[in-house]
């Protein structure tokens, strides 16, 4: 082959190579075990579904959800209790997270665990808004209300899946699609 039609292919592939979405198309999000957080990340995980993510939930104790989002190993929490439960991680890890804010307050079952002023807060790692800007921009706008949660566990009770009980809360209650940034 002749350096100049190697030069060409090159060329185009590096061309074609520019012209292709780099941004991640696949999301992981890490979950405690109550039914509430549970709902909280299946229903995130469904609303990015629906924008074509591939989403994987799993759940971690929250050391360990501060722990594999610092480390890059998850991209998001929706279970992330702040202020206090969380003290003793925030120092640490924080420098590389992006809090994104509570979005909801605890249902009563919840509450009993955590300390009264705390709320669960969205975390993020600090490269999904550059790696996956659509889905970072989802998580920023993303609002629900305990009954909401409530009915998803409802949901799963009756079904035992909770991917499957998010997805049924989301097509009797639609969220509009977020553009792409």
């Amino acid at each position: 082959m002749s350096t100049v039609v190697r030069m060409a292919l090159l060329m185009l592939s590096l061309m074609l190579a520019g012209c292709t979405d780099s941004t991640s198309r696949e999301i992981h999000l890490l979950s405690g075990a109550s039914p509430a957080e549970l709902a909280r990340n299946h229903l995130a995980g469904a609303v990015l579904e629906q924008q074509g993510f591939t989403v994987t939930v799993e759940e971690a104790r929250l050391g360990k959800i501060w722990q594999r989002l610092w480390a890059g190993k998850a991209d998001a929490s929706l279970s992330v209790w702040l202020p206090e439960a969380s003290a003793p991680f925030v120092e640490r890890f924080f420098e590389r997270l992006d809090d994104l804010g509570p979005r909801d307050g605890a249902l009563a079952s919840e509450a009993e665990h955590w300390p009264a002023q705390d709320r669960p807060h969205i975390l993020v790692r600090r490269s999904l808004e550059q790696d996956a800007p659509q889905a970072f921009a989802t998580l920023m706008v993303l609002r629900w209300q305990s009954k909401d949660l409530e009915q998803i566990i409802a949901n799963w009770q009756q079904g035992g899946d909770w991917q499957q009980a998010a997805s049924r809360w989301l097509e009797a209650h639609p969220v509009e699609p977020n553009p792409a940034p």
